[in-house]
C-alpha cells in the first residue's frame, strides 16, 4: 500500500510540473478521501520530501549543517502577514529540511484539528503546489 501511495505522490508532483495541476489536485483529493488522517500525514511527508530534494538540489552541497526557518522581508511576524496555508507549507517544508519530524507532525495536527474545515485541504494543496514548483525550478537550474 505504501508503494502505491508513493507512486500517487510522484504522479501528482509530475502532473504539477507538467502544467496539469487539475490532475495533480485530483490525485491529492482522491488520496484525502481514501486514506486515514494518519496516512495523509505520510502523504504530506512524502510531498515535503520531494520539495526537500528539489531545494537541496538548487542549494548545492553545503559544508556546514544549516537551520531552515521562515522570515519576512520587512521583519514582521510571519503569522501576521502570510496566509495560514502558505505559512503551513513553508514551515512544513522547513521542518523536513531540518529533519524535524516532531514539528512537522505538530504542524499537520494543528492544520487538521483547526476549526476551519477547509484549512487542512488548503494546506495540502499548497504543499503539493510548492513541491511541484520546487521540482520545476530544480530541473530548470543548471547542475551545480
Amino acid at each position: 500500500m505504501h508503494d502505491e501511495i508513493a507512486d500517487r505522490i510522484w504522479q501528482a508532483v509530475t502532473h504539477w510540473v507538467n502544467d496539469r495541476q487539475d490532475r495533480s489536485v485530483a490525485i491529492l483529493a482522491t488520496l484525502a478521501t481514501t486514506q486515514t488522517p494518519s496516512m495523509m500525514f505520510g502523504v504530506a511527508c512524502g510531498i515535503a520530501t520531494v520539495a526537500k530534494a528539489a531545494v537541496l538540489k538548487m542549494q548545492g552541497p553545503r559544508p556546514h549543517p544549516r537551520f531552515w526557518g521562515i522570515a519576512t522581508t520587512d521583519g514582521s511576524r510571519p503569522e501576521d502577514v502570510i496566509p495560514a496555508h502558505h505559512l503551513f507549507t513553508a514551515r512544513f517544508i522547513a521542518a523536513h529540511l531540518n529533519n524535524d519530524t516532531e514539528t512537522a507532525l505538530a504542524l499537520y495536527q494543528a492544520a487538521y484539528m483547526r476549526d476551519d474545515p477547509d484549512l487542512w485541504a488548503a494546506c495540502l494543496r499548497t504543499l503539493l503546489a510548492a513541491a511541484g514548483e520546487a521540482v520545476r525550478a530544480a530541473v530548470a537550474e543548471p547542475h551545480r
